[in-house]
């Protein structure tokens, strides 16, 4: 899909120096004095707020000091992606310390479904009822799940950030940031990490059990959740990136010796690279080989696992394929990109672990809402939904619920039940929603270009400073620079069938230009203008130009 180019700083006449560029691009992102500059580029631990204003976490404190005291058994019931899987890991090693001796349960995607469901409660009690389940990554929504488990006299704490609906609430102790009307967003792994500091700092023993050691779990789960990188979740995911370049734990190693990895770990080797390995045991298979990983001490069980991880991720890879195209294909039937505001695809033939990722590749080549649908034999849809950004898919969901048998998620990222029957009806009601409230120029795709640079100020230096702004991801993109009348030398190659790089001259000066994703997109035989990000090439260990467009 084609970029409308808005440039925020033309050319200037004099060349600018490094620090200069990263200065005028942090006023940008409204941070106008020095204290508020240097506590973005260096955040720090200490600046972390409070946990104990998260709504209820000393109930929910007192409550597991309580089973720790009584010696009662605790179950731990997670949801199957990275996020569920680290928050897990997380709180398990954290209770493990502390004297407690939790079972951890993870469902089955294709036979117990998102979330807390009668089945996965069934199967997560037949070895041993607990006295208190704390569900991690979900539970927010689930009112007749949690009544079923407070009949049987078993009380339930929810460590969740999913959006609250209105109406009646769960009957559990809730600790999810939503109910105080915060703002900042963390992932579930995240507020375990709030709710063990929490839990420290209301002992008065902080030296209990090093929180610092499990960081880069909570950067990993951060990044793969695409949480927004500010606030609370840069100074955890900077700090973490940090720790994981020389982490304690075994698995994480193996999986990053398993995948390749030569170079410090960075946002997009979370959210590209590990993510995905870890996401690919729940999507297509038992999810349990991913949260063992982060537990284990074993290193030939780690290893062990980082490899069937990486042979599911293969294969994850090649479902996720065949569903694109053939959503792709369904589009072409039923899909007018000047008319429609949203996407909606189905198939009885889909996978419905992959749909998640095709959804996000729709919605980032089509730019509109995605929702990808998964059908079973008995007709019942379960589909995944992601957004583009000011378009909340959780109030689109709302405004078509009648239509749906269950939804819930985040402004970001939802998945929803529905009737087979009702999916055109759906399509049609979530297309009117959007026209009523977004003009076409909503979803008019815009590339915000920060500056245009002259080619000797594209050097180490630069890269070397725009390096102090990361982590890069939500919220924090990366800065984006556009150079005019590129010269392309020699003949760009393509790898992996994917990507596309070539070397670049422009005033003379030559560099590395490599468009991930872009390899089917013709380069135009003129000289053409670049925009992409100026960083360090881990492959080559120069700097190098990652396209985003060209024209």
């Amino acid at each position: 899909m084609k970029k409308h180019w808005r440039v925020k700083h033309l050319r200037p006449e004099n060349s600018l120096s490094a620090d200069t560029l990263v200065n005028i691009l942090l006023e940008d992102r409204g941070y106008l004095t020095e204290e508020q500059r240097e506590e973005f580029l260096n955040p720090r631990l200490q600046n972390l707020t409070d946990p104990l204003l998260l709504p209820n976490i000393r109930e929910a404190v007192e409550r597991v000091e309580q089973a720790l005291q009584r010696g009662e058994h605790m179950a731990i019931y997670t949801d199957y992606d990275v996020d569920g899987m680290t928050s897990a890991a997380l709180l398990f090693r954290f209770l493990c310390t502390l004297g407690g001796s939790p079972s951890v349960f993870v469902p089955e995607r294709m036979r117990e479904g998102y979330g807390l469901t009668l089945p996965g409660l069934e199967r997560a009690q037949a070895e041993r009822k607990p006295h208190l389940l704390i569900a991690l990554d979900c539970g927010t929504t689930s009112i007749a799940e949690i009544a079923h488990l407070r009949q049987q006299g078993i009380d339930v704490i929810v460590l969740d950030h999913h959006e609250v609906p209105p109406g009646p609430r769960v009957d559990a102790i809730l600790v999810n940031p939503h109910l105080s009307g915060q703002e900042e967003y963390l992932a579930s792994v995240g507020l375990v990490f709030k709710f063990c500091h929490a839990l420290l700092k209301l002992r008065g023993s902080p030296e209990a059990f090093d929180l610092k050691k499990y960081i880069d779990l909570v950067a990993l789960g951060t990044v793969a959740d695409l949480a927004p990188l500010q606030g609370d979740n840069r100074i955890l995911v900077k700090q973490g990136l940090r720790s994981m370049n020389q982490t304690t734990h075994i698995g994480l190693q193996e999986l990053m010796k398993v995948a390749g990895l030569r170079r410090p770990p960075t946002p997009s080797t979370c959210g590209f690279i590990l993510g995905p390995r870890l996401n690919a045991s729940g999507r297509i298979s038992q999810a349990e080989a991913g949260w063992r990983l982060l537990i284990t001490d074993d290193r030939p069980q780690a290893r062990k696992l980082a490899l069937e991880l990486d042979v599911l991720n293969k294969q994850r890879q090649e479902l996720e394929q065949r569903v694109m195209t053939e959503a792709e294909d369904s589009l072409l039937e039923n899909f007018d990109q000047g008319v429609d505001r949203c996407i909606v695809v189905a198939s009885r033939d889909w996978h419905p672990g992959v749909v998640g990722i095709v959804a996000s590749r729709l919605q980032r080549r089509y730019y509109r809402p995605s929702i990808v649908i998964s059908i079973s034999e008995s007709g019942m849809g379960k589909g995944s939904c992601r957004t583009i950004e000011g378009c909340s898919i959780m109030e689109l969901l709302r405004g078509c619920s009648n239509l749906l048998e269950a939804y819930g998620g985040h402004e970001m990222a939802a998945g929803l039940s529905l009737q087979e029957s009702n999916i055109s009806s759906f399509r049609m009601a979530a297309n009117a929603w959007l026209a009523e409230r977004f003009s076409p120029e909503t979803f008019e795709q815009e590339l915000a270009i920060d500056f245009e640079l002259k080619s000797d100020e594209l050097d180490e230096n630069l890269a070397d400073a725009l390096a102090r702004m990361e982590p890069f991801g939500r919220c924090n993109p990366a800065p984006v620079f556009m150079v005019r009348q590129a010269e392309i030398i020699g003949t760009p190659r393509k790898i992996a069938q994917k990507h596309i790089r070539f070397r670049a001259r422009v005033e003379g000066r030559e560099f590395d230009a490599i468009g991930f994703g872009m390899a089917d997109q013709e380069i135009p035989s003129r000289a053409p203008d670049l925009a992409g990000i100026w960083e360090m090439d881990e492959y080559t260990e120069s700097t190098c130009m990652r396209l985003v467009d060209w024209k």
